[in-house]
């Protein structure tokens, strides 16, 4: 079990709107076909030099920014590397012409066909182009799934405003940390992602609000009388790491003013650090 150490400081800072975690679905990694293939790993070597790459087998994870019908098939524009939508690539289902949505994520196993161009709608610069033999339609949670997930329940209070850091994630490619703030005071309360950061030995990180389905971005106003739930992304951490040091800063209420408070959680998920709080 997780333990934390809870420290309450003096400004709080930041919440978000989450109505839960999907689970992944259960297929949500096709099989591939041959025991070669290219993955998002391979993919800015691809991106560079994409006619290479025809003929080569792939199974993809990606973020659909776009989608179209064209001559009966379906064509979805998708960023491979989807926290930085770089590496655009076009993705073409045939005889399919619905059933996906913008915003989307999907597994794709397939293979890289073509080298598309601009007309292709996805972009100016030449990149692959996959014909799709598998998909699976899913969400940021399907994509990179939870390896362990921490169930925390921790709540602090300070000036009307009590908040619960519900759980930790922990994926092989992110953290997601989610929150549960409950306004109680008669005023709105303005609580922004620009205050949350965790503290690993002194190093801040920033939270990061997630992109795409599967995690609603915060909204960053609470009415009086609600409760918001929200999570925020980070970088890949190990369970086995050393004490993360989560705090909110900056969160006030509005029209006062009036500053709410910091508040401090340190999560040590070895189990090293007693819990107190």
């Amino acid at each position: 079990m997780l333990r934390l150490l809870v420290v309450v400081g003096l400004v709080l800072g930041v919440l978000a709107a989450c109505d839960g975690v999907a689970e992944p679905p259960p297929d949500a990694t096709p099989t591939p076909t041959s025991s070669v293939v290219l993955t998002n790993q391979d993919w800015p070597v691809v991106h560079a030099d994409p006619g290479a790459a025809v003929g080569q087998r792939v199974v993809l994870r990606a973020r659909v920014f776009s989608v179209a019908q064209v001559a009966g098939d379906l064509r979805l524009c998708a960023w491979v590397d989807f926290d930085n939508d770089q590496l655009s690539t076009v993705f073409r289902i045939p005889d399919r012409t619905e059933g996906v949505e913008r915003d989307n994520f999907v597994w794709v196993e397939g293979t890289v066909s073509n080298v598309a161009d601009e007309e292709a709608g996805c972009g100016e610069t030449p990149q692959p182009e996959v014909e799709v033999s598998g998909l699976t339609v899913t969400d940021r949670l399907g994509v990179r799934p939870a390896l362990r997930m921490e169930q925390v329940g921790q709540a602090l209070e300070r000036r009307g405003v009590r908040v619960v850091l519900e759980r930790i994630e922990f994926a092989a490619e992110e953290t997601r940390i989610y929150f549960a703030l409950e306004n109680r005071r008669e005023e709105t309360l303005l609580a922004f992602a620009t205050g949350l950061v965790i503290d690993i030995d002194g190093t801040e990180i920033p939270a990061i609000i997630p992109i795409g389905e599967g995690i609603p971005a915060p909204r960053g106003r609470v009415a009086p009388g609600s409760i918001e739930h929200g999570g925020f992304q980070f970088p890949a951490l190990t369970p086995d790491g050393p004490p993360i040091t989560v705090r909110w800063r900056g969160a006030r209420m509005s029209p006062s003013g009036e500053e709410v408070g910091e508040w401090t959680w340190v999560v040590d998920p070895s189990g090293t650090v007693a819990p107190a709080g």
